[in-house]
């Protein structure tokens, strides 16, 4: 049966940041000089060449601005609208840091940051919060033992406001191998080159190919708010039995607009490899696990009429819900209150495969449904029992093709080169 119904989905978030060149302020301590510099950017001069204090035979002569205690900040101290995931890097010249405090001026937390081995560059470690000022403060030595001051400010950019996001997987879950991991926004992301290069995957079996694919932006929730998403797909199905790290690493990141609320990390498993092949000419559905045929039930499609809509469509379906109780309505085919039992939900046009004792008569025999794959009480039992989220069902044999109009999972329906051209990098 193809049943009718509204399809709610939670909102989501995501996002990456960059910020720019490098600077800091000057002391005096003793008749030891703390020059004022910065670190020059490509194209304006070149980098800062002066040597760290190393006792280097290379260093300019004592007399030489060289010589004197220097440092540069990245970014430099004065910036404002830095984003919170910026690097941040206080770099002394003939000077060794000895220490290093950065303070939020807001409400006095201090962020964690180590000093290089030879004591010549600091290196903020913890994230900064958005809309925050931080006091970055400090001493250094010079070669003569005396102490100069470090002392400068840099300002976080305020977002407004920030983008949820959220994946539809839960952590720990037990997925089949056509799987999809999905990414929703909860508004629109105008910079999904950025947002796309702060996502990641990973597992216990090394590089699986696969691809990001952004899919059109879309009113999800029926509020009249656009939101994006985008899709991770393998090139042919996971192997069995694999453990997936997802990472959505959006915070400090601007998605165009708005900026990432959060990181996001999802660790899920693959299981056993089922893959169901649904020849709609055969009246069977056949059951493979792990490469070996487990099942062969006697089936019934959609009917072949002049109406296509009644046919099953053809092409890659994935296993989305099951419920051991149903209710289909769909009034333009003259029906509303059947009660499905073990159904299993394939696409969002309606398809399941679902029992129905009415046409047990026609299993393995005739083509009766209006769409969806019909079997016996026991069988449907049976499957259902097998079936994960993710699973492929394979349907071939109808004119109809599964695509972007039957609902949320449609990946498979395009071949893997055409898949990767909706990557935004």
């Amino acid at each position: 049966m193809i049943a009718s119904w509204v399809t709610r989905r939670p909102a989501r978030t995501l996002g990456l940041i960059v910020v720019g060149a490098l600077l800091l302020a000057a002391c005096s301590a003793g008749e030891e000089s703390v020059v004022v510099t910065q670190t020059v950017t490509e194209g304006a001069g070149g980098p800062i060449t002066a040597a760290p204090l190393s006792g280097s035979s290379s260093e300019p002569p004592e007399s030489s601005q060289a010589s004197r205690a220097r440092f540069s900040a990245s970014p430099r101290f004065g910036s404002t609208d830095v984003a919170p995931t910026q690097k941040v890097t206080v770099t002394a010249f003939n000077a060794t840091i000895t220490q290093v405090n950065a303070v939020s001026d807001t409400d006095g937390t201090v962020l964690a940051g180590a000093i290089s081995e030879d004591g010549g560059t600091w290196t903020l470690t913890d994230r900064m919060a958005y809309a925050t000022s931080y006091r970055i403060t400090g001493t250094a030595s010079t070669r003569d033992g005396s102490t100069v001051p470090i002392d400068g400010q840099l300002s976080t950019v305020d977002p407004g406001d920030t983008m949820r996001a959220s994946f539809q997987l839960a952590e720990g879950g037990t997925y089949g191998v056509a799987t999809p991991i999905i990414l929703t926004f909860a508004g629109q992301v105008t910079d999904k080159a950025a947002a796309e290069a702060a996502l990641s995957v990973m597992t216990d079996k090394g590089v699986v190919e696969g691809s990001w694919g952004w899919l059109q932006d879309e009113d999800i929730q029926g509020t009249g708010v656009k939101q994006s998403r985008v899709h991770f797909r393998t090139k042919d199905y996971w192997p069995a039995n694999t453990k997936v790290t997802v990472a959505a690493n959006l915070y400090g990141i601007d998605l165009g607009g708005a900026w990432g609320r959060e990181d996001l990390t999802r660790t899920f498993t693959i299981g056993r490899s089922q893959i169901v092949t649904a020849d709609v000419n055969s009246y069977r559905l056949v059951v493979t696990v792990d490469g070996a045929v487990t099942k062969n039930y006697p089936v019934s499609y959609g009917r072949a009429t002049d109406n296509p809509d009644l046919e099953t469509r053809s092409g890659v379906h994935v296993v989305q819900e099951k419920y051991d109780s149903f209710t289909m309505c769909n009034p333009k085919y003259g029906y509303c209150g059947f009660v499905a039992n073990w159904a299993v939900r394939i696409s969002n046009n309606g398809e399941f495969i679902h029992e129905n004792a009415a046409v047990v008569a026609s299993l393995g025999k005739e083509n009766v449904s209006h769409g969806c794959v019909n079997m016996s009480p026991a069988d449907a039992k049976d499957y259902y029992d097998s079936a994960l989220y993710g699973d492929p069902v394979e349907v071939t044999g109808t004119t109809p093709q599964l695509g972007p109009s039957d609902g949320d999972i449609f990946d498979w329906t395009y071949p893997y080169d055409t898949w990767k051209t909706f990557s935004a990098t």
